[in-house]
């Protein structure tokens, strides 16, 4: 599921790399202190997973963000925001507004149900990707020392949405 054709300005490596570090380290400060299910800090496990799964800049930059608007008290704006503050320079508009929109759907607190989550999240190659990246790491129970029914459930539900974010691009 590339979609090359969409990618925003065309940046350097160098500065697309400047721009992945930069995520990182503000991932790491904005979710520190914070542990997934099974107990491992959120940064190295959960976002630094999601990221690496990433096949281009934007999706390892938005799979180190994803949960920020969810899980802290900033908004997509203020990250973004931020982002460019730990870059050192403004970063084009263009990528700005493709950040910015995949991780406004990627934030489940703004939609009313599950559904029209993954639904709105759909919409979009770059959410769609990530929240591919998500879902995956989500699904490996390995992670988890005794997975309840509670834990086999939410199994069931992510793979239903897995097939179906899959089954657009």
């Amino acid at each position: 599921m590339t979609d090359s054709s969409s990618l925003c300005y065309p940046l350097k490596e160098s500065a697309q790399e400047r721009i992945v570090h930069a995520a990182a380290r503000l991932a790491r400060r904005l979710h520190d202190g914070q542990v997934d299910k099974a107990g491992v800090d959120y940064f190295s496990g959960h976002l630094t997973t999601v990221a690496s799964m990433g096949s281009t800049w934007e999706e390892r930059v938005v799979g180190y963000l994803h949960d920020a608007a969810e899980d802290t008290p900033h908004t997509v704006d203020e990250v973004l925001h931020m982002l460019a503050e730990e870059v050192g320079t403004p970063l084009p508009e263009e990528c700005v507004a493709r950040l910015a929109d995949a991780l406004r759907l990627l934030d489940h607190h703004a939609s009313p149900d599950r559904e029209s989550y993954i639904t709105a999240v759909g919409t979009c190659p770059l959410a769609t990707r990530v929240k591919l990246h998500d879902l995956t790491h989500n699904m490996d129970l390995s992670r988890l020392s005794s997975p309840t029914r509670q834990d086999l459930d939410r199994l069931e539900r992510y793979r239903r949405e897995y097939d179906y974010l899959s089954s657009l691009y």
